[in-house]
């Protein structure tokens, strides 16, 4: 019985010292766990490399499309009625200024000159006038026998006169000289008008045999600016009248870009501002032009300035209504913000980039602009010499902790 006693006490006291053993192993083993809790809650730092935004000047341009137009275009018409007897050019054919394209039958046109110059010689005959020579109209057969009447009643007025103061004649007598003084004079004048008015003829006729040898200038038909044909509209041995359409022309060298220019950019464009273009008939090919026409106004639909551009076009290579992809230029040096591309991460249409502040990564919406090579230009969001991310951005978010080099 006391051995059944003494087994049963020394169980209880093992099992004492069991649970003594566990509430102090416990014990001690708290504060290191509450350690490690606090160790695993600490923020890992991220090593990221990183690079400063710089400034760099950039060529500033915006892209425009437009459509190729000639710079003039004019329709040749005959300036004399006649046979169109030759022509010299045909649909397509290029033609420089002033090269004659046409003649019209000059037939009538040199009898027209006959005429006129018969007309003006018979009345220089009638007057006594000689080509080159100046002109006296005293001269005159008329005007010089109008003139000696006139000078012979003078005497026998004064002669009437002298007597009538003595008494030697009647009264009636000096009133007969005055009047035939009177008679005298008008004669003169009306000689003297006379040929006032065939001299008016004679400038008249004058008049009248240019217009007749113009009509023979006329007959030939020369080019008036250097281009193309664009349009036949009479063939050879049509009549035509004054007015009469021959042809049409294009000028195509320079030819006109004419474009629109976002309203953004309305205010940084001037003249004699460089445009490049290209056009899809002629890929791999860049053409120059520059600005010479803006638009007083805007577009009210589109919100849009209209520009005219000069583009050379020495090798006849662009044609009129070309479609035309541009830029024009309008800063060669305008001052950027830069940073490299990879920096950027972009998600649901936003980019954004990573400011180092302080060991900590700060996120920034950016507004992005045209590239250079490896950078990129940022219009918004990102100042100049601030420190920005460029590795391990996946790891990153608002408030990391980073480690940089």
């Amino acid at each position: 019985m006391l051995n059944l006693i003494g087994h049963r006490w020394a169980l209880v006291l093992a099992l004492a010292a069991v649970f003594t053993g566990a509430a102090c192993s416990s014990s001690k083993s708290q504060p290191e766990a509450t350690a490690n809790a606090a160790v695993a809650a600490t923020p890992e730092a991220v090593d990221v490399t990183t690079t400063a935004a710089i400034t760099r000047s950039l060529q500033r341009t915006v892209e425009v499309v437009g459509s190729l137009a000639a710079d003039e275009e004019v329709v040749i018409a005959a300036q004399a009625a006649g046979e169109l007897s030759q022509l010299n050019v045909d649909f397509g054919s290029y033609v420089t200024q002033g090269q004659v394209i046409a003649l019209i039958d000059q037939r009538d046109a040199k009898l027209k000159v006959e005429q006129a110059e018969a007309a003006l010689k018979q009345t220089m005959a009638r007057l006594g006038m000689k080509e080159g020579e100046k002109f006296d109209f005293n001269q005159n057969a008329e005007v010089r026998q109008a003139k000696a009447q006139l000078d012979w009643s003078q005497m026998d007025l004064d002669r009437a006169a002298k007597l009538v103061e003595n008494g030697d004649v009647s009264r009636s007598i000096y009133d007969q000289a005055v009047t035939q003084n009177n008679l005298a004079k008008a004669r003169h004048q009306a000689a003297i008008d006379a040929v006032n008015q065939q001299l008016a003829i004679v400038e008249q006729q004058r008049a009248a045999l240019s217009l007749a040898k113009k009509a023979i200038t006329d007959t030939v038909v020369r080019a008036p600016i250097s281009g193309a044909v664009k349009e036949k509209f009479a063939n050879r041995g049509s009549y035509l009248a004054v007015g009469g359409r021959i042809l049409s022309l294009v000028k195509i060298n320079p030819l006109r870009l004419r474009a629109d220019i976002p309203e953004s950019s309305a205010a940084a464009v001037r003249k004699g501002q460089t445009m490049n273009l290209t056009v899809e008939a002629l890929a791999g090919r860049t053409f120059t032009g520059r600005i010479v026409r803006i638009g007083p106004s805007l577009n009210e639909q589109t919100r849009a300035l209209t520009v005219e551009a000069e583009v050379s076009n020495s090798g006849n290579q662009l044609r009129p209504g070309m479609f035309a992809k541009s830029q024009l230029i309008t800063a060669n040096d305008a001052p950027a913000v830069m940073i490299p591309a990879k920096a950027i991460l972009t998600a649901a249409g936003l980019s954004k980039v990573f400011v180092i502040e302080n060991g900590k990564a700060v996120e920034r919406i950016v507004k992005t602009g045209v590239s250079d090579g490896e950078l990129i230009e940022i219009v918004e969001g990102v100042k100049t010499n601030e420190i920005v991310a460029i590795s391990n951005l996946e790891k990153l978010q608002q408030g990391s902790v980073v480690t940089s080099r």
